[in-house]
């Protein structure tokens, strides 16, 4: 067989992280009888668990076609490119979509948009790396790391390891230029180039050491750039290029390019189009509407803005998951907020309030730094944070994209302040059940019971500390919770709105609960509720800096006419 027809390529196990490997011809790929979404054909099953373009395609599983955007992407002109998303965003099956196209596996497209194209279906050789199982405690342990993962891709294309390379980057520098040797030029894909870095990042001293590893790993890519078709690195967290691409400068960072916004996660137009049969199998499991299960798809799995102009996308994991067990649930951080965060933002001691609604013009732009990490680029880059437009100013700002991450992240802090997330979901049940049967003497006692549970070096004796934790504790029970909103004579602290009242609360710190209450009258707070025929609560609270809690409240019932 002419080497031309054959394709070379390492895939990483999932489980044991070891490098399995194949050898194949274009014409082993088993072809798709049949659009799966042509009517009369058999329904593809949604794919849940993998991110592997040959199990998904040769299983008939569904797949979401972003050939288009692939087309776009591998041009000459981007020959480097880094493409940065937050996890379980389709990253894996989007390098794994690349692999196949770059081997030639055309019948592997049959029913995408780039199977009729003007595609060139030649095969390359490709070298693909997932770092994502990799375990790596120092610089150490990642040199053998990644001695050990290309001595495996040596094995799979039949070569020798050279003598003397005693570095990952000379073993892969040296496989580059013997692959190229045999015929077209060779295609690199790096799937979670950062995550030797992100295992570490509570072990500072480490840091170093692995990013100058990496650095050097890295850096064989532009000295062979004339060996290479396309290189291709994605990861969650975007690095100064002076930090680990020092020598790649001519990386080209798509990652919030308006173009390339959709090329991870789902479009509306993409939901329409390929999840409508699941949707409706789903509003009929659960007896509502179609649209009832898009509305509620959209509030808790779709808000993504990558770019200003660019296209909002879906979470395509929970999106999947959920319509996969037909129920609304927390999927894409179901394994728990990063604990770097939760401990960066408590070290910070921010505000809860002030994460969101910040201008975002210096967000995309910011990059990760571990000895001062921004905290806004920090979440952005994690998927906790999304890119909005204000509609009264036109700026973007930043928000929560929706309510599975809100939740997920504001439920993950408040079990981080509490020593224990069984604690802060017991807390938050009580708490609701008492505001809604009306028992505020509870509900005060309940959130009283919780503040003794955070530390106290993480007490703060400042207004805004304590509005922070009731705000944080009302969102979590699910009302719609509001702070620090501006009226015509005011800023009101918080609103917390009931599907039959609304509750109005004022804090005094180190002050009178009775100054609280009367300045909800004195300034009107109650006033435009009233007037939407709606029963309005009082509630003046003062915190004691000193004993750590509520140590009077009042209580005032104002009613529509």
């Amino acid at each position: 067989m002419h080497p031309v027809e054959q394709a070379l390529f390492a895939r990483q196990d999932d489980t044991q992280g070891s490098i399995m490997t194949r050898v194949t011809r274009c014409t082993d790929s088993l072809p798709l009888e049949s659009d799966p979404m042509e009517a009369g054909s058999q329904r593809p099953d949604l794919p849940i668990a993998t991110g592997d373009i040959w199990t998904l395609r040769r299983t008939r599983l569904l797949y979401v076609d972003k050939t288009r955007y692939i087309a776009a992407l591998v041009q000459p002109k981007n020959q480097f490119a880094f493409l940065a998303r937050p996890r379980r965003f389709g990253k894996s099956l989007l390098v794994s979509t690349l692999e196949a196209l770059f081997q030639g596996e055309r019948a592997l497209f049959a029913d995408t948009w780039i199977h009729d194209q003007a595609w060139d279906w030649t095969p390359h050789p490709v070298i693909r790396l997932d770092m994502a199982e990799w375990h790596t405690e120092n610089a150490v342990s990642l040199k053998e790391e990644l001695t050990f993962q290309m001595e495996a891709l040596y094995v799979a294309t039949g070569e020798t390891p050279p003598p003397r390379a005693d570095t990952g980057g000379r073993l892969l520098s040296t496989l580059i230029q013997r692959l190229a040797a045999r015929g077209p030029k060779v295609v690199v894909l790096i799937d979670e180039y950062d995550a030797p870095i992100l295992q570490n990042l509570e072990r500072h001293a480490e840091l170093t050491g692995i990013r100058d590893v990496l650095r050097g790993f890295y850096g064989v890519l532009k000295a062979n750039s004339r060996h290479l078709r396309f290189v291709f690195l994605t990861g969650v967290t975007r690095f100064a290029r002076t930090s680990l691409f020092s020598g790649l400068n001519n990386l080209k960072d798509i990652s919030y390019l308006p173009e390339f916004s959709a090329l991870a996660g789902f479009t509306e137009e993409e939901l329409d189009r390929f999840l409508t049969p699941y949707v409706e199998d789903m509003a009929r499991a659960r007896e509502i509407s179609a649209d009832a299960v898009r509305q509620g798809i959209r509030r808790w799995y779709d808000g993504y803005l990558f770019a200003e102009d660019g296209a909002r996308v879906y979470n395509p994991y929970s999106t999947l998951q959920c319509l996969n067990d037909r129920q609304f649930a927390n999927y894409w951080a179901d394994t728990g907020t990063p604990a770097f965060l939760t401990q960066l933002i408590r070290r910070r001691r921010e505000n809860v309030q002030d994460l969101v609604g910040q201008d975002a013009r210096d967000i995309r732009s910011a990059y990760y730094d571990w000895e001062n990490p921004d905290l806004h680029a920090v979440m952005f880059q994690t998927g906790y944070l999304t890119l909005q437009r204000n509609p009264e100013t036109q700026r973007y700002v930043t928000a929560f994209p929706n309510r599975e991450v809100e939740q997920a992240f504001l439920t993950s802090l408040l079990a981080d302040y509490a020593q224990a997330p069984h604690v802060a979901r017991k807390a938050l049940d009580a708490l609701a059940a008492a505001l809604q049967r009306d028992d505020y003497a509870a509900f005060i006692a309940q959130f009283n019971a919780l503040l003794t549970r955070i530390p106290y070096e993480i007490h703060l004796r400042k207004h805004q500390y304590y509005q922070s934790l009731l705000h944080l504790t009302f969102t979590l029970m699910g009302f719609r919770t509001d702070s620090e909103i501006s009226t015509h004579r005011a800023r009101m602290d918080t609103i917390v709105e009931l599907p039959d009242k609304a509750v109005i609360l004022e804090y005094k710190l180190d002050g009178a609960a009775e100054d609280a209450l009367r300045q909800i009258e004195a300034k009107g707070y109650h006033l435009p509720y009233l007037e939407e025929g709606r029963p309005v609560i009082g509630l003046g609270v003062n915190f004691d800096s000193n004993r750590r809690a509520i140590t009077e409240w009042k209580l005032q019932t104002y009613a529509a006419e």
